[in-house]
């Protein structure tokens, strides 16, 4: 039967590793990306509704755990990367989650606490296992500084750092994050009106105006060969996946 979910062949990339959780402990690691969400609704808290609150995006590049392929080899030019998210608040909440991420990543807070230049930054993270029926999930139990002299053993990152400011949006940063991440940005209680739903309308619109290309029309027939432009039938590049694709 066609309807039948069973019978149903698998679909998504056939290339695609599943990936077994990482061990619990502490990981030397940089901080790869930092993408604010925006104002995003909260659960209630024992019954009690909590009001909505910017929030951040943070993801950490661990320098050296690294993906597996179908063999169970380690993939060198794709280390692992493990994501939080975090309400944002001021400097001046300082039990806040952020702060206390922010001042553990630059304890001497050199970028004057602006999270986007924090892209980059060696830090130690402690990952933990969080268990869910049969689903095992990573959590981040604490991130810790490293010592100055220490800095320079960890790893550069493998992949380019990533900002999302949605005070000053950068459109290729957000198309090159995964669409579920751009729906949690675009469902944020200030979306409506902002400068990101202009941008993107925008984009859509431009889009939308660009001419269709015209039928060409069939070569005559010729005895003499027809010379050939060598740009004529370029391709253009494929998709970019990125560490959350595979």
């Amino acid at each position: 039967m066609a309807l039948n979910a069973a019978k149903k062949k698998p679909t998504g990339n056939k290339d695609f590793v599943e990936q077994e959780p990482i061990d619990e402990g502490t990981y030397p690691c940089r901080v790869a990306q930092i993408i604010e969400l925006g104002l995003q609704p909260q659960r209630p808290h024992q019954g009690k509704v909590k009001p909505p609150v910017e929030m951040l995006y943070v993801t950490y590049e661990l320098t050296d755990e690294f993906m597996l392929d179908k063999d169970g080899e380690e993939v060198l030019n794709k280390p692992r990367w493990q994501s939080e998210d975090f309400p944002f608040y001021g400097l001046d909440c300082d039990m806040a989650k952020c702060n206390k991420r922010i001042k553990a990543i630059d304890p001497k807070l050199t970028t004057g606490g602006d999270w986007a230049l924090l892209g980059g930054f060696p830090c130690l993270v402690t990952f933990v296992h969080n268990t869910k029926g049969d689903k095992t999930f990573i959590n981040v139990a604490s991130v810790a500084s490293v010592r100055a002299k220490d800095a320079g053993n960890i790893a550069e990152l493998q992949n380019p750092v990533k900002i999302f400011d949605l005070d000053e949006p950068d459109l290729e940063v957000f198309n090159a994050l995964p669409t579920w991440l751009q729906d949690k940005i675009k469902s944020n209680l200030n979306y409506k009106g902002s400068i990101l739903e202009g941008m993107l309308g925008a984009e859509q619109e431009e889009e939308e105006d660009e001419p269709e290309e015209a039928p060409k029309k069939p070569a005559k027939k010729s005895r003499k060969p027809v010379p050939q432009d060598d740009d004529e039938d370029d391709e253009p590049d494929g998709d970019v996946k990125q560490p959350w694709d595979e």
